[in-house]
């Protein structure tokens, strides 16, 4: 079994894309998205559990605070580079002064604190966004803490530095000692900065009036009615190992035995959507092949057969559309790096667009896997249902 095993590495590492793929930035930006996914359907699942009762506003606010804490680890890593280029590195890989962003500010920006005219060009300037972009980027943390689990002050201020911590030392250690040495400056600075943005997003949440914090008209699951459809995450579940089980033969026909197979990934990704979703869908009355298995189907709305045109626009919606806008949300977040530039440009409106419109995507799956009734978008769209 070993020499199996090993073969196989070997195997995948004489592919130009798998050993891509092996690489560590492409583990994190693949793997984290699901292992979100997947923490945030386990705690909601024991908190409905545990409570008995859970609001549809209790479980959006809780995954949003999961999902912003996998955004915030993603701005704060990426862009990982090259082993080779780390170890080339002659940069400090630590800076333990404290406030020394404010002698940069004053050393490398015209700023003068009795000279307003002066404070303009420096707010503009990398050396006083980055500090400010460190407090904006913890506020939510605060703020989160605050109004859904009432912690007190001292209480959010650990968590926010215990989290700074975290990614400093994620920083410092090379990526736990992936690389040869830190590959960004642990900063003194930075622990600072995030921990007041802990404490500024705790104090700004008490602007906001207590009647709209404690209102909550959102439909509330309860865990008596069994409202978790488990056969439908099962079905999905299967039909993805099966699609991984399928391009993993695949990818051996191909690389090892040299079939004439197309080697391009977006062409295999289209073709498991087509045999494993659409294919079986249309064949087996709404079944796909973990459907069949757990007698989960997709039917119209007046459960009667649902049509080819309803199964591509059902389909279509998931995987032609909301994963692709997973990819390309990942893509932008490695482009940009940890800490935006000062100057908004571009890819800083495409990233906030796509992100926001993802969000809101994962909100409508996590709603339509907690909620029996829930229709996703698409299945609005198609005028289905899933049985």
């Amino acid at each position: 079994m070993h020499e199996l095993i090993t073969k196989l590495y070997q195997l995948a590492l004489s592919s130009h894309i798998v050993s891509t793929l092996l690489e560590p930035v492409h583990i994190v930006i693949l793997a984290l998205p699901i292992m979100t996914l997947l923490l945030a359907m386990i705690i909601l699942t024991v908190q409905l559990r545990t409570r008995q009762t859970l609001s549809e506003r209790n479980l959006i606010s809780t995954y949003s605070f999961i999902w912003y804490l996998a955004a915030a680890y993603l701005l704060i890593i990426l862009p990982l580079p090259t082993r080779s280029s780390v170890a080339s590195l002659t940069t400090a890989a630590y800076n333990l002064q404290p406030f020394y962003f404010l002698s940069q500010l004053k050393a490398l920006t015209p700023f003068e604190l009795g000279d307003p005219s002066t404070w303009l060009a420096a707010f503009k300037s990398d050396t006083f966004f980055q500090p400010f972009f460190n407090i904006l980027l913890f506020m939510p943390i605060g703020a989160y803490l605050k109004w859904r689990h009432r912690w007190p002050l001292w209480l959010i201020t650990l968590t926010s530095f215990a989290i700074s911590l975290f990614f400093e030392t994620t920083q410092l250690t090379g990526l736990y000692g992936y690389y040869s040495r830190a590959y960004r400056m642990f900063d003194v600075d930075d622990l600072m900065m995030n921990t007041l943005g802990g404490i500024v997003g705790a104090w700004c949440l008490h602007l906001i009036p207590n009647q709209w914090r404690n209102r909550d008209h959102s439909t509330r699951l309860r865990w008596q009615e069994h409202p978790i459809n488990w056969r439908r995450i099962g079905a999905l579940v299967i039909d993805w190992l099966a699609i991984a089980a399928f391009d993993t033969v695949y990818f051996v026909l191909v690389k090892h035995f040299n079939w004439p197979l197309p080697h391009d990934f977006r062409w295999l990704y289209v073709v498991d959507i087509v045999l494993f979703f659409l294919l079986p869908a249309w064949c087996w009355q709404g079944k796909t092949l973990g459907g069949r298995l757990l007698d989960s189907q997709i039917v119209t709305t007046d459960g009667k057969r649902a049509s080819l045109w309803q199964l591509l626009i059902h389909y279509g919606g998931l995987y032609l559309i909301g994963l692709p806008l997973l990819f390309l949300d990942l893509w932008l977040f490695n482009r940009l790096g940890n800490v935006p530039s000062a100057t908004l440009n571009r890819l800083d409106v495409y990233l906030v667009l796509v992100s926001v419109i993802l969000l809101v995507v994962s909100y409508d799956l996590l709603l339509a896997l907690f909620s029996r009734s829930h229709q996703l978008w698409c299945e609005k769209l198609s005028r289905t249902t899933v049985h």
